[in-house]
């Protein structure tokens, strides 16, 4: 607003901060990238934060509140007329079978079923005994195209082959772990186990999204008893209430603290880089103020340049930014959501811009016409040397040179450190972390290979029976000595446990381990309280309580309490046997999943009247690992009943889970470095812009090229000295501490220092300042003595 009698200058100003931008366009260039890239950056992270939950509740929608389990098919009509129903899936796991050594799992599914498990499909699904859909991969390993309508032919491991009708490709990318999936007929299922099997049916509610837990369990129980379903075949999916009450405040924090992060890393850029521009145009603002220009004015010009360059580099990183968070997490993105994320990263990047040129402007306002006149680019007090003489040298130069502009060494070390830092700390993180250790914790306490018997061990499907596998003495000592004779083959162990059901202080659940002598020294290792003493067990019929896998289940037992189990024995009757809890552990190292309870191995094969064992462990010797995998493929080949797992694809698969959201980090990390980056390039330029006279005075007082050359790397080492010795010292010592943090959660991390990284980094950091040593030197080459001498602002 122009009052009454004022001049309006407003014209002038734009007019004048418009020439000084064209006239800066090394560090307009700077400013708009180093916006950009933060702008970029922090809305793909943020898009990224609202996409996964967004995605999850997507596909959170689309799978089951209800399940009936193993109901006739009649109890399933039923269930498409009920009004309350949107959708129905059909599932019936018919069989597993072992095809050129990977296992293929042939399932029944009607497309709901598919649908709600995110398994796209091209084509039709099977109708007759003869059509099936399959995986393009599978298809692959077969030697076939993916051409739907023709005929393929599949190896099953009794010897005979089955040829099929080709009606679909299952969309899932699944088969690099050996294990593919083939969608079956209905008719082709019933032909294998009758016409009344029965079959799973995944209910869809639809005003499921506005139910709790409670109600669902509700309708799930009322119509359950209306059809005359057993409440064992009834399953609410908590899964489904927990995600979608769940609170996801602690992840957006996170995603935000690394937007932050970066901002902050950006920041110093932004002010370093305004800080040195006004600086070097301080004699320019003096003049201004000699024409009567005001503190407001001055204010207003460097504001109004700050504005220009973030209306420019802020919408180019938010559009970069919405197509990286798109591409990141696609099925995740909502119109709603990027608008705000949108809106809301621009004005917080701007905010950041503004914040990080206030000190600059404050600067530029506060120079007097006088101060202008005298100002250098090198003030601030120096100490007073007591010497009558110094000797000037190229490394007593570049001290000098740093110390006096104390401000912009403190800012350039401060950016290169913050992303030294980040990535010392985030490789500390990668490298720290053992796949092979879980690996051994988790799956192979012993042994390279894992041959067990082929049951579903899983919570959901504990129906399956294991008991019925170990009636068949698959894991005999017969093919104990065929693989203990291979060569390489140094020794095997055997793992005890079965699916037997027990029921203690009115819980019940399945599956329950079994344990050797030599195992007693690990459970010693874990006692909490009680005895596991082999013998002692055995004479009066004791279990021991695994009490991690009781606390994660709502087990609650303790010693004294009885257990009773129902064993499955080797003629198919089912007998109840007593036990007493003598022995509570935290953990017992086993190669199957986690399980309540453990017994010695006699017990639980004497009650079972068979040998109860379901894994055998092979040891080998580490460089005859490929042919021994080779020759245990061909031993069991044929057999279904049977099925392989190897260390080295455990190792990848926990390896994988810890590099991913690490990884992402580590991305973080290696953009802040480029803004550390970015801002050493524009110190050292413009500090070499702004000391062209000062070193022209010095060759003229005989300062040689050579000499030259000499201060300017000190310059450049001492930065990144300096720099280097924060990085170590800080992201050492951050390291150490998330490292252990992460060990409470994991114990799989064992800190470990990243020498490479801290040596890769310093590598690229030497580079860079051999560049602009280069760039600097060769500027000056251009120039004869008289015109760098002659230079002005």
């Amino acid at each position: 607003m122009t009052l009454p009698f004022e001049n309006d200058t407003r014209t002038i100003i734009k007019r004048i901060s418009s020439r000084n931008i064209s006239a800066n366009r090394k560090r307009n260039i700077f400013i708009v990238l180093t916006i950009a890239l933060a702008s970029a950056l922090l809305s793909a992270i943020v898009l990224y934060g609202f996409g996964v939950p967004q995605e999850t509740q997507k596909l959170n929608q689309k799978t089951a509140q209800i399940v009936y389990h193993a109901i006739s098919e009649q109890q399933g009509k039923e269930l498409y007329n009920q009004k309350e129903i949107a959708w129905v899936g059909e599932f019936f796991n018919a069989f597993s079978e072992q095809v050129n050594h990977s296992t293929v799992n042939f399932t029944y599914a009607n497309a709901d079923m598919l649908k709600s498990q995110s398994m796209p499909y091209s084509g039709n699904l099977p109708t007759s005994k003869d059509e099936i859909v399959v995986q393009e991969s599978f298809l692959g390993s077969l030697g076939y195209s993916d051409e739907l309508g023709q005929t393929i032919n599949i190896p099953f491991s009794d010897g005979t082959t089955h040829d099929f009708k080709l009606t679909g490709i299952l969309n899932v990318k699944t088969g690099d772990i050996g294990r593919y999936t083939a969608i079956i007929s209905k008719e082709l299922a019933e032909q294998q186990y009758g016409k009344n099997i029965g079959m799973d049916y995944y209910i869809g509610l639809k005003n499921a999204q506005n139910m709790s837990e409670e109600e669902a369990a509700s309708y799930a129980n009322t119509l359950a008893q209306q059809l005359e379903i057993f409440d064992d075949n009834v399953i609410v999916r908590s899964t489904y209430f927990n995600l979608k009450d769940e609170n996801r405040g602690s992840d957006m924090l996170f995603y935000f603290l690394i937007g932050f992060i970066t901002f902050v890393g950006s920041g110093i850029v932004i002010y370093s880089i305004f800080y040195i521009s006004v600086a070097n145009s301080i004699r320019n603002y003096g003049q201004l103020r000699t024409i009567g220009t005001t503190k407001r004015q001055i204010k207003k010009m460097v504001y109004r340049e700050g504005k220009l360059l973030a209306a420019i580099g802020i919408p180019i990183g938010l559009v970069i930014g919405n197509v990286m968070g798109y591409l990141l997490v696609p099925d995740g993105w909502y119109w709603l959501t990027t608008l705000s994320v949108t809106v809301g990263v621009g004005l917080f990047a701007f905010m950041i811009v503004m914040l990080s040129i206030r000190t600059p402007v404050k600067k530029a306002a506060a120079v007097s016409p006088m101060e202008a006149l005298r100002y250098s680019d090198y003030q601030g007090k120096m100490k007073e040397s007591s010497a009558l003489h110094r000797n000037i040298t190229p490394a007593s130069l570049a001290k000098r040179n740093l110390s006096r502009q104390k401000t912009k060494s403190i800012l350039t070390i401060l950016s290169l450190s913050l992303g030294g830092v980040l990535v010392v700390l985030i490789s500390t993180m990668l490298i720290s972390y053992d796949g092979a250790a879980e690996a051994r914790g988790r799956e192979f306490p012993v042994g390279e290979f894992n041959i067990q018997l082929n049951a579903n061990q899983s919570w959901d499907t504990a129906d399956v029976s294991l008991a019925g596998l170990q009636q068949k003495d698959l894991l005999n000592a017969d093919l104990v000595n065929a693989i203990e004779s291979m060569d390489g083959v140094t020794g095997t162990k055997r793992w005890y446990y079965t699916d037997a059901e027990y029921r203690v202080n009115d819980y019940d659940d399945n599956w329950i381990y079994g344990f050797a002598k030599e195992n007693v020294s690990v459970l010693e290792e874990n006692l909490i309280a009680g005895t596991v003493d082999h013998h002692e067990l055995v004479s009066k019929n004791g279990i021991i309580l695994i009490k991690d896998t009781a606390e994660n289940l709502s087990l609650s037992a303790q010693l004294g309490d009885e257990v009773k189990v129902d064993f499955l024995t080797k003629d198919g009757q089912t007998i109840t046997k007593s036990y007493t809890i003598m022995g509570i552990v935290s953990n017992f190292n086993h190669p199957a999943f986690n399980m309540c309870f453990a017994m010695p191995e006699e017990l639980m094969n004497e009650a079972c009247k068979m040998d109860c064992s379901g894994t055998i462990s092979v040891i080998s010797e580490p460089d005859k690992a490929d042919t021994i995998e080779a020759s245990l493929n061909q031993l069991i080949d044929g057999n279904s009943d049977l099925v392989m797992d190897t260390i080295e694809e455990s190792i990848t698969y926990y390896s994988r889970n810890q590099q991913l959201p690490f990884g992402a980090l580590l991305i973080v990390a290696i953009i802040v470095v480029c803004f550390s980056f970015i801002n050493l390039v524009n110190t050292t330029i413009t500090n070499f812009l702004s000391r062209r006279q000062e070193i022209g005075m010095l060759q003229a007082i005989g300062l040689s090229k050579r000499q030259l050359m000499k201060m300017l790397c000190y310059e450049g080492m001492l930065y990144s000295a300096f720099a280097t010795l924060v990085t170590l010292l800080l992201g050492a010592g951050l390291g150490f501490l998330c490292v252990q943090a992460m060990k409470t959660m994991n114990p799989y991390f064992d800190y470990s220092f990243p020498w490479l990284v801290i040596l890769l980094y310093l590598a690229i950091l030497l580079i860079v300042q051999f560049i602009l040593i280069s760039y600097t030197t060769g500027s000056l080459r251009k120039k004869s003595l008289v015109e760098q001498i002659r230079v002005t602002e």
